[in-house]
């Protein structure tokens, strides 16, 4: 995988749009951009893995025959 420390890679028309909307110096919308786009990336990824993890429960408990876990648990239903 790719190390914490590794800038992450942002398609140009993306940073593009986030330098135009971030605003200040050229140094500060770099860092906001970067900053941003980590805190995006980190973001898509944890979502990936709750709603993984909620699939992966919920085919167990199909399989298992175990109805009730599915329809009565809301506790990672979204709000």
């Amino acid at each position: 995988g790719r190390a914490m420390t590794e800038p992450v890679r942002v398609p140009s028309v993306v940073e593009a749009l986030i330098r135009a909307v971030a605003g200040g110096s050229e140094e500060e919308r770099d860092q906001r951009a970067s900053t941003f786009a980590r805190g995006l990336a980190l973001g898509a990824l944890v979502g990936a893995a709750i709603a993984g993890s909620t699939i992966w429960q919920r085919r167990l408990a199909k399989r298992s025959g175990n109805r009730a876990t599915i329809s009565t648990d809301r506790s990672e239903a979204p709000r």
